[in-house]
C-alpha cells in the first residue's frame, strides 16, 4: 500500500522523481522525497500512508492544516504548499523547495541569533481559534509515567543523580511550564530548517500547535548535542530581545526542558546514535544535572 499511495501522490500532483537524491526519512516515518514539477521546479514530496497508523495520519493533517491556514499569517517563512492529497490510503503534501539545509557545525552566531529572532516572533504569534491546536506532550506524559526500566538500564550506570531527579518529576514539569504556552513549531532542530538568500524557513510541522517556548528553543540542544554541536549565547539573547520576559525563569525552563527530556525521553534514541554520540549525550546531561541541583540549592537560575 505505500507504494501503491506514492504512485497515486506521483501522478495526483504530475510530479516526477529526483534518482540522483533518494529519499529522506522524518522522525515521524513520513518518507519525503525531492521531485521535479512538470515546469521544472525542484520541490519535495511528503508521504504519510495509512499504514503508519492514526497517530501519524493525525500528525500529517496537523501539518496540512497549517499549511493551509496558519502558514500565510505565520511570522516566519515556510515552504509553500503546491498540493496536498488526503485519502483513506494516506495523506501527501508538495512543498516547494525553500533552501538547503546545513548541520548544526556549519552555523555561525549569526545565525543562531536569526533564529532566536525568528522563534520569538513565531511565539509571539496570537494563538490561533476555531480548529483545535493542542498538542500531544511526550515529555510532561513521560513526567508522569516514565519508563523506569529502560530510564534506568541507561542512566543509572552514568547518571549518579538520576534517583534524585526521578523524585523530582513533579518539580521538573512545573519548570517547563513555568511560561505562558504559545504557538510553538514543535519540532525546532537545524535538520528542519533551511537557508535561502539569508533567510529561514521552517519545515515539518507535523508537531505544530499550542504548547511551551522551551521545548522550541532547548529541543535544539539535545538534538544538536550527537553530533558535538552547542547552541550558542546569541540564540537566547536574540530571542529575548524580541521576546523579552523573566530571565531567570525562561533559563530554569530550559536548563529543566533540556534536562528531563535527556533523561525521561532520549533512551530509546541511543539505539540510533554512534557510541560517539551517546557520550556526548551522557557528557551533556551530567553538566545540566549539576547545573540543576546546584542552582535549587540556593534558587539561582540556570
Amino acid at each position: 500500500m505505500p507504494n501503491d499511495f506514492l504512485s497515486i501522490a506521483l501522478d495526483q500532483f504530475r510530479v516526477a522523481g529526483q534518482e540522483s537524491d533518494g529519499r529522506l526519512e522524518s522522525r515521524s516515518g513520513a518518507s519525503v522525497r525531492t521531485v521535479r514539477t512538470v515546469d521544472g521546479r525542484a520541490a519535495y514530496l511528503k508521504i504519510v500512508p495509512a499504514t503508519l497508523g492514526s497517530q501519524a495520519i493525525a500528525a500529517a493533517r496537523r501539518e496540512l492544516r497549517f499549511y493551509e491556514d496558519l502558514a500565510p499569517v505565520a511570522p516566519v517563512r515556510t515552504p509553500r504548499l503546491l498540493d496536498c492529497l488526503d485519502t483513506e490510503n494516506g495523506v501527501a503534501a508538495l512543498l516547494e523547495a525553500a533552501g538547503e539545509n546545513r548541520q548544526a557545525q556549519a552555523w555561525t552566531g549569526r545565525m543562531w541569533a536569526d533564529l532566536g529572532r525568528e522563534l520569538a516572533g513565531l511565539h509571539n504569534m496570537p494563538l490561533p481559534t476555531g480548529a483545535d491546536w493542542n498538542r500531544p506532550d511526550a515529555l510532561q506524559e513521560a513526567l508522569a509515567d516514565p519508563d523506569l526500566d529502560q530510564i534506568s538500564a541507561f542512566w543509572a550506570p552514568t547518571l549518579p543523580q538520576l534517583a534524585a531527579l526521578l523524585a523530582l518529576r513533579v518539580e521538573l514539569g512545573a519548570h517547563i511550564g513555568a511560561l505562558p504556552p504559545t504557538f510553538i513549531h514543535g519540532d525546532c532542530h537545524t535538520g528542519n530548517l533551511v537557508h535561502a538568500a539569508d533567510s529561514l524557513a521552517f519545515c515539518d510541522w507535523q508537531a505544530a500547535g499550542i504548547g511551551r517556548p522551551a521545548a522550541d528553543l532547548a529541543f535544539l540542544s539535545v538534538r544538536a548535542t550527537p553530533a558535538g554541536s552547542v547552541v550558542p549565547p546569541a540564540l537566547i539573547n536574540a530571542y529575548l530581545d524580541i521576546r523579552p520576559c523573566d530571565h531567570q525563569t525562561l533559563q530554569r525552563a530550559l536548563l529543566a526542558e533540556e534536562l528531563a527530556t535527556f533523561v525521561f525521553l532520549w533512551p530509546p534514541f541511543a539505539a540510533v546514535n554512534s557510541s560517539l554520540g551517546i557520550a556526548r549525550v551522557r557528557r551533556r546531561t551530567l553538566e545540566l544535572a549539576k547545573r540543576w541541583f546546584g542552582t535549587a540549592a540556593d534558587g539561582s537560575g540556570a
